[in-house]
């Protein structure tokens, strides 16, 4: 801002914060998915996982060989591709599985898509109020979650849980979190 750029905000003598606010919203713009996070049913800790995947900063080994790092580059899920954020969540043949029963569970009988066409799908659930949509939009969160614990336990501690205590821990997750 340039000198005497504050007078806009200014009315009667007196600084107003709603002016500062809408200038300061028009900056940010908008994103499609804020309902995904924002007023979300989900738990803080999938909702974080979810925000840092939305913007592209979860920490997947694409990217952190990308930054340098010498580690290997295969899935740690299904051990048959590289692991990048679009392979783990949506092309990876476990993380599929997943999605596949839970999807059908909550009466959702489609194919898995891609992670933007998913994003986008629950980005439309997730601004409705019927009990279906909001578990549908918790059920995202919670898997994208899950599966990034499930990367991380094998990672880390060579544990992988099977495919059907991973979506029984989601489904008990949606049930509990939408009541």
């Amino acid at each position: 801002m340039q000198a005497g750029a504050f007078d806009q905000f200014i009315y009667a003598g007196k600084f107003k914060i709603s002016k500062m606010y809408k200038y300061l919203h028009d900056i940010g713009g908008h994103v499609a998915w804020k309902r995904i996070i924002c007023n979300s049913k989900a738990t803080p800790k999938a909702s974080f996982i979810v925000w840092l995947a939305l913007q592209k900063r979860l920490p997947t080994k694409d990217m952190l060989r990308s930054w340098g790092m010498s580690i290997s580059s295969s899935c740690e899920l299904c051990q048959a591709a590289d692991e990048s954020l679009d392979h783990m969540f949506f092309d990876c043949s476990v993380s599929k599985e997943v999605w596949s029963c839970v999807l059908l569970q909550l009466g959702v009988s489609r194919s898995v898509m891609q992670w933007e066409l998913e994003v986008q799908w629950c980005s439309v659930k997730s601004r409705s109020t019927k009990e279906a949509d909001i578990k549908r939009s918790i059920a995202f969160s919670e898997t994208v979650y899950a599966l990034w614990l499930q990367r991380n336990a094998k990672l880390f501690k060579n544990k992988l849980d099977s495919v059907d205590c991973i979506i029984r821990r989601v489904l008990f997750i949606v049930a509990c979190r939408s009541q």
